[in-house]
């Protein structure tokens, strides 16, 4: 009978020999999945801004897709859970997310964006924790380290705003779109043809309902999905206004995707060696190292508006998102089975997406009265999460922190 090797050491198998294939096929995944939204974050909005939208308008726009996931995450993971098909969910999503982008591309009418922005969220909402959840069952039964796999979809991502921030300077931004779809198609061709992990089987007969599995009510768990939404909600702020504030600062254009790319650079460190940090520091400091960094970055990111500020300012994503992310994750995988696990980081997700939108859409009205009062609003939401963490004390449930 095969069996697994766990992150734990605990037994040897031939399964193993094909870990190095697996961990090359996730990087992947994870690759081609993030090339596609560094045009998403870092070009999007000057889309939108090239069809005369305003503010506000962009600002619910690039909202949309946190909004959606704050009910659509959990659903559609719960179903791919029970349903045992998380890499075909993965791929039709996929698909489903380019058609209906190609459809934005073509819209010029606010309300028919919008529209379809409805449709794309939902086709987004799953498709990160379900490779999430994936790679990490791939960590504990394969040996495999989540950190570098996850590294080299950061990589893709430095690449697509590097490019971008080459191409935008040639051609319309809306043209840019056309490479999204292209990263987003591929993602959705890779997965199914990665191997099943052994709970990706269907789950017949009476099973525990979401609501009522223990291991997902733990109140400590919800409170460090809090934290860590507040502290991620920054990125509403920034997704939605990083490029327009740059570009009005004076930055050029082409120094755009060169600031997207630096602060992905330095994440890449953090998961590159993130089971040395895992290790030293514990998901519990990293969180707050992550949470800590945040308030810094927001609160100084109005004074950053010469290109070597920025880039400075921008390193600080290693900590603010890599520590942050990683260590949190770490701790997810961790208090939750294997079964659950995609479940889980739909919930994560829901936490991610009410933080994320609620700020984003905020961000719109802020943006209009003063960019200075978006971005230290951020960092009184990430301040809030760091409190919420340090009030946690080490009661995390059984969590290896």
């Amino acid at each position: 009978m095969n069996k697994y090797t766990s992150t734990d050491g605990a037994t040897t198998t031939p399964q193993v020999q094909s870990g190095l294939m697996i961990g090359i096929g996730i990087s992947a995944m994870f690759a081609l999945w993030n090339f596609g939204q560094g045009f998403f974050h870092a070009y999007f909005p000057l889309h939108l801004e090239a069809l005369s939208f305003t503010p506000v308008q962009i600002a619910f726009i690039v909202a949309l897709p946190n909004l959606l996931r704050i009910i659509a995450s959990p659903v559609l993971t719960g179903l791919a859970d029970r349903a045992g098909r998380r890499r075909h969910s993965i791929a039709l999503c996929c698909i489903g997310y380019a058609a209906a982008f190609v459809g934005i591309i073509m819209a010029d009418v606010y309300l028919m964006a919008v529209a379809l922005m409805v449709l794309v969220s939902l086709f987004n909402a799953p498709v990160q924790p379900l490779m999430d959840a994936y790679a990490y069952e791939a960590v504990r039964t394969r040996n495999l380290s989540y950190g570098p796999m996850r590294a080299v979809g950061s990589a893709f991502y430095v690449l697509s705003t590097l490019v971008g921030g080459f191409l935008v300077a040639l051609y319309a931004p809306t043209d840019l779109m056309w490479l999204l779809v292209l990263g987003t198609l591929l993602t959705g061709l890779i997965a199914p043809v990665l191997p099943g992990m052994p709970s990706e089987k269907p789950q017949h007969g009476k099973r525990e309902s979401l609501w009522k599995a223990h291991e997902l009510r733990r109140v400590e768990l919800h409170l460090a999905l809090l934290a860590t939404g507040l502290v991620l909600g920054a990125f509403g702020a920034f997704f939605s206004f990083a490029s327009i504030f740059w570009l009005n600062a004076g930055i050029e254009p082409s120094m755009v995707g060169v600031l997207w790319a630096a602060g992905t650079m330095a994440e890449i460190g953090v998961f590159v060696f993130g089971a040395w940090f895992l290790r030293t520091l514990g998901a519990r400091n990293m969180m707050l190292i992550g949470a800590a960094a945040g308030v810094l970055r927001w609160f100084l990111f109005p004074y950053a508006t010469d290109l070597w500020m920025a880039l400075g300012l921008q390193t600080l994503h290693a900590l603010n998102y890599g520590m942050l992310y990683l260590g949190l994750m770490s701790y997810v995988a961790s208090v939750v089975s294997s079964e659950r696990l995609g479940t889980a980081q739909g919930m994560t997700q829901t936490y991610f997406g009410v933080c994320v939108a609620g700020a984003g859409i905020a961000s719109g009205v802020l943006f209009e009265l003063s960019p200075v009062w978006t971005f230290w609003a951020m960092g009184i939401l990430c301040a809030i999460g760091l409190t919420i963490l340090l009030v946690m004390g080490r009661n995390w449930g059984n969590a290896r922190v």
